[in-house]
Formats: structure tokens, sequence, C-alpha cells
């Protein structure tokens, strides 16, 4: 009787633990569809002059495949050319990705070889020192095997015309309905890169960068200047931006679409990459960093910011969910069994939320029957392969086919 007791007081802690990140991405849900649907009912100012110069870096290591759909999509951008120039960091190549591009008209291709200095944070720092004196107002940051909306400029000059500073885009799928696998890495994008930074935006607080679709002005990078060389160069910068007291704002107008690996097999160096742990820095550490530092300034950015660290990979949840709700039926307490549901009921608003505001195609409905899956495997990346310093000590390029 006595360990039943325990066990059910142990239980209760558990969902109550559960319940703060659920009950988090159910505000952010929330946000997010007060945000969409006022911005449905308000014209989106694509008619501001076009003012501001861009400079557009896309680092490419290898990417003779995919690059020339990139630079296929950037030939119809609708905004002047003369106002934007496009460069190719072929970095450390070994293929033919220089050649390709410096075939494309109007393409700047500057060839980076340093084998100890390798991955997207140097070839960016070290790209960014070349072009210092251009006198570009605003530089956007794209990854090879993406492809860009021809409006992707305009609203990017709209919102640096209103003040923003840095801005991130929405980083969806392109090749969403071509396997399950994809299909699903289109369900992690939209929570992870609409839902959540829209909310977070509507509330009052910041996007993450997602290392794609990034837009940053020359002021910014002129006060703070690229120093982030981790595998998670973009999150590690996005930090370094909140401790300052800047602001990362989303532009889901403004849109970037990204070939995903098509089995589970590619995924796995994307997904070890993406949830990779930095071996030198403390989650918790930089969580108290930013709760200390939000007190002292009195910043909901950076408390926010330090509530979004905080929260488990989707994973976790949804498992961490499944077993307190099971451990309730073994133990057969009702109040316990009422909790567990009205925590899964959240997890399924939260990603319920996704498939109602991008209206998500036919395929991925059907590749939800795979979920099971796919929480099993991003529970042994987040767990076991994203921990091991074999896996997080350097960028590996995921294996992708053509666009």
């Amino acid at each position: 009787m006595v360990v039943l007791h325990f066990l059910s007081w142990a239980l209760l802690v558990a969902e109550v633990c559960i319940a703060f990140p659920v009950a988090y991405l159910c505000i952010l849900s929330c946000s997010a569809l007060i945000s969409a649907s006022r911005k449905s009912h308000i014209d989106i100012d694509k008619e501001t002059l076009p003012q501001n110069n861009f400079a557009l870096l896309i680092p490419a290591y290898n990417e003779e495949i995919i690059l020339g759909t990139l630079l296929e999509s950037l030939s119809h951008l609708d905004y002047p050319k003369e106002l934007y120039t496009i460069y190719v960091i072929a970095d450390n190549c070994t293929d033919t990705t220089a050649e390709l591009a410096r075939r494309v008209e109007g393409v700047c291709v500057y060839e980076r070889f340093d084998r100890k200095k390798r991955g997207k944070g140097y070839a960016l720092n070290w790209m960014l020192q070349q072009i210092e004196e251009k006198q570009h107002d605003a530089y956007v940051m794209l990854d090879a095997d993406s492809v860009v909306e021809s409006t992707f400029l305009r609203v990017m000059n709209s919102e640096l015309a209103r003040g923003a500073k840095v801005l991130q885009a929405r980083y969806t799928v392109l090749n969403a309905t071509e396997s399950p696998s994809s299909a699903l890495r289109w369900v992690a994008l939209t929570l992870m890169n609409h839902v959540r930074p829209l909310g977070r935006n509507g509330i009052g607080g910041s996007s993450t960068l997602t290392g794609n679709g990034m837009c940053f002005s020359r002021d910014i990078l002129t006060r703070y200047p690229w120093q982030a060389f981790g595998i998670a160069e973009d999150y590690q910068y996005y930090l370094t931006l909140i401790q300052q007291g800047e602001r990362v704002h989303y532009v889901p107008e403004a849109i970037v679409r990204a070939q995903m690996p098509i089995t589970f097999a590619q995924m796995r160096t994307q997904d070890v990459r993406w949830e990779a742990l930095d071996p030198h820095e403390s989650q918790w550490r930089t969580a108290w960093q930013l709760l200390r530092g939000g007190l002292r300034v009195r910043s909901f950015i950076q408390i926010e910011a330090m509530m979004e660290l905080l929260t488990p990979p989707l994973s976790i949840i949804v498992a961490s969910c499944l077993f307190v709700l099971a451990g309730s039926l073994l133990l057969w307490s009702l109040p316990q069994i009422v909790f567990g549901l009205l925590l899964i009921g959240g997890i399924v608003c939260y990603i319920a939320t996704a498939l109602y505001l991008l209206r998500a195609p036919r395929a991925v409905y059907k590749a939800l029957l795979y979920v099971p899956w796919f929480v099993f495997w991003k529970l042994w990346v987040y767990l076991v392969l994203s921990r091991s310093s074999k896996h997080n000590q350097e960028w590996v390029r995921t294996a992708r086919t053509s666009s």
C-alpha cells in the first residue's frame, strides 16, 4: 500500500513536470492562431519601394546535384537585379559546384579551402570578411538545397523598412508529398518553423534562427560579427543576439523551401546535426544566463527564450505523456488518468494547429501512420546519437537526390 501511494505521488509529480512544456506549446498554438487570423485581414505591404541592397550568401559543400535549382529560383526574384548580388561559397568542394555556379549569369563564386576550419559557420564568417567593403544593406543566408518564392526579397525589404533588423523566413519542405519521411518532416518543420515562431512573436517573444532564410541588417552584423562555428551555428548566433537584447522577427510571407531526405536512412545525419548538443556549453547554464539577464534588464524576450530552450523535443514530450498515462491506467487513479488525457489532448491540439494553419496536403495525413516509428527514431537520435562525440563534433552533409 505504501509503495502504491509513493508511485501515485511520483506519477503526479511527473505529470506536473510534463504539464509545463505542454502548456507552453498550447499557449504558442493559441497565439499562432490569433496572429494568423489577424494577418488574414491585413494586406501585406509588398508595394514598399525596393531600397535595400541585399547580399545572398549560399554556403555550398559538394552541392553540384542540387545547387542549380536554387540558382534558377533566384533568377525569378521579383526585385531589381541591381539591388541584390548572389554569392556562392564553394567550401572545400571536391566536385564541380564552383564551375556550375560560374556558368550562371550574375553569380559571384568564391572558393575556400581550409581543412581545419570546416563547416557552414566558418564559411559564412570568411565570406562576410571578403565582401565587407561592398556595403550591402542586408545579408540573406540560404542553403544550397532550397528554392525561394519570387516575392522573397520584396517581403524582406518591407520588413527592414519597418525597422526590423533580424528576420527569419518561413523555412518549410519542398518535397512534402514524396515519401512518408519527407511528409513527417513537413509536420515537424511546420511546428518548429511556423507555429512556434508565429506564436512566440505573437506573445512578444523572439523567433529562433533556423539557418535557412535568415536575414540580417548590416548594422547587426557590424555590431555582432558572425562568430558561430558550432554544429548548430544558427542557434548559437540566435542566443548571442537574444543575450544582447535583440529580437528575431518571423516573416511567414517570405518562404524558402528545402529538399528533404526521402528515407529514414538519409535523415540520420540531418537529425543528428539538428539535435546535437554543444559539448562545450551546458543547456542549463545557458538557460540560467537567459533568466538572470532577463530579470536584470526586465526583458521578456530573454525569459521567453529560456522557456523555449528548456522545452524538450516533441518526441520526448509525446513519449512522456504516453508513459504517465500508462502508469495512471495501471494504478487506476482516475484524477491522474484525466490529467494524462489532458496532456495528450494538449499535444494533439498543438500538432493540429500546424495541419490547420498551412492546410496540410493529403500525403501528410497518410504519413501520420508512421508517427510511432518516427517518435522511436527521434528518441534514439536525441538520447543516444546526438550525445556521442562521434556525431556532434563536425558537420556531415545529408545525402539527397536532386530536386
